[in-house]
Order: C-alpha cells, then sequence, then structure tokens
C-alpha cells in the first residue's frame, strides 16, 4: 500500500464509499457488527483479564471486517466468517495482536500520567500541611487546575497518537501484510499528511454519531 496525500474532500468520499460498501449487505453487516458487540459485552464482564482480551483482540476482529470490506470491493460476497478472518490467517493474528499490545501500553500510560499527577498533588498538599504553611485556597485551586489542564493535554496526545497508529496501522498489517510497528509508523505518517480529511472525517462522523445515538443507540448499527 503506497502513501498519498489526499485533498480535505476525501474525509467526506470516505464516509460515502463505507456507506455504499454497507449498502451491499446491510443484513450480514449488522449481525457482523452485533457478533463483534456481544463479544465486547461478554469480555466487559470478565475483571481485569476481559479487558486485556479485549484491547488484544480489537484490532483481531476489525482487520476481519476490513476483510469483509475488502471482498465486497472486490465483488465478492460478505461472509459472517470474515469477522474472524484474522483469527485463521496465522501470518497476521501475531502483528494483528501486537497493534492491540501497543494500543493497550499507550493506554497505561495515560493511567500512569493520571496516577502521577494526582498523586503528586496529593503530595504536594500534604507537603503544605506539614510546613505550616498558608496557601490561599485560590493560590492552590489554580495550581491543581492547571496541573490537571496540562494531565488533559498529555493524555489527549496519547489517545490522539493511539488512534493515528491504529486508523491505517490495522489496514497495513491485515490487507497490506506489513508487520506491526512497520505499520505504525506508516499509518501515524499518513495520518498527519492526511490530517484535514482525516478532520473532516472526524467532525462528519461524530454528527452521525450524535443522530444515531437519539433512538437508544440503534442508529449505531448502520
Amino acid at each position: 500500500m503506497a502513501m498519498m496525500r489526499v485533498d480535505a474532500g476525501r474525509g467526506w468520499g470516505w464516509l460515502v464509499e463505507g456507506w455504499q460498501l454497507f449498502a451491499q449487505a446491510p443484513g450480514i453487516w449488522i449481525v457482523i457488527l452485533l457478533i463483534y458487540l456481544g463479544i465486547s459485552v461478554v469480555l466487559s464482564f470478565i475483571p481485569f483479564v476481559g479487558g486485556l482480551a479485549y484491547a488484544l483482540l480489537s484490532p483481531v476482529l476489525a482487520g476481519g471486517m476490513l476483510y469483509g470490506a475488502a471482498a465486497l470491493a472486490r465483488g465478492e460476497p460478505l461472509e459472517i466468517v470474515h469477522l474472524f478472518r484474522g483469527f485463521q490467517d496465522q501470518e497476521r493474528l501475531g502483528p494483528l495482536v501486537l497493534l492491540g499490545a501497543i494500543s493497550l501500553a499507550g493506554y497505561a500510560l495515560m493511567a500512569l500520567v493520571i496516577a502521577v499527577f494526582m498523586g503528586g498533588g496529593l503530595m504536594m498538599g500534604a507537603a503544605l500541611d506539614s510546613t505550616g504553611a498558608i496557601v490561599p485556597p485560590e493560590a492552590m485551586g489554580g495550581l491543581f487546575a492547571g496541573a490537571g489542564l496540562i494531565a488533559l493535554l498529555i493524555v489527549l496526545t496519547i489517545s490522539v497518537l493511539i488512534a493515528m497508529a491504529l486508523f491505517y496501522g490495522i489496514p497495513l498489517v491485515m490487507l497490506g501484510g506489513q508487520n506491526a510497528w512497520p505499520a505504525v509508523q506508516d499509518s501515524v505518517a499518513a495520518c498527519w499528511i492526511n490530517i484535514l480529511p482525516l478532520l473532516v472525517f472526524g467532525l462528519i462522523y461524530l454528527v452521525l454519531a450524535v443522530v444515531a445515538a437519539i433512538p437508544f443507540g440503534l442508529g449505531f448499527l448502520i
């Protein structure tokens, strides 16, 4: 797969092309999505291990859906079993799970940042109390607000990097045959040079997600 820069209008084009693929087999797509959601719900009920398993396996399942979409684009029929294609292809399974591990490491880093800033704030407050220093509540509030803002910016940056790593990383592994780390590097680079169409894509998707959430979330199935 060659990396290329596209104009901002492609963000809308991606959504249109995605809808066209969905419209070719809407019933099977809905069943695939329901199975995916069912797996997610089951894993969410398993303490700790379930969350880890979901993080590691979600790129495998997403890769399966991409494989099904590629099959439709080639004129082949979509099958429910396509969802599990990543598990069947042993050469792709390892790199896809590794993508999940990379994203899991990112989430762990986000949790560490939050813990460090929260712990640091508590330790600073305790240290000031132990010295008997009188600090105005407004000053303490401003200090904690500033630290919280810095932590929020760091967490948002990490979450964006995770999204950039997976956005093209999963198709590069599943459809392009790349290994995990080169796919992550290429994905981040491709997202960076196409930041405008991705922003258009994300904003339109956000609006559609709000609309889909109105009828009890049933709109997310399409």
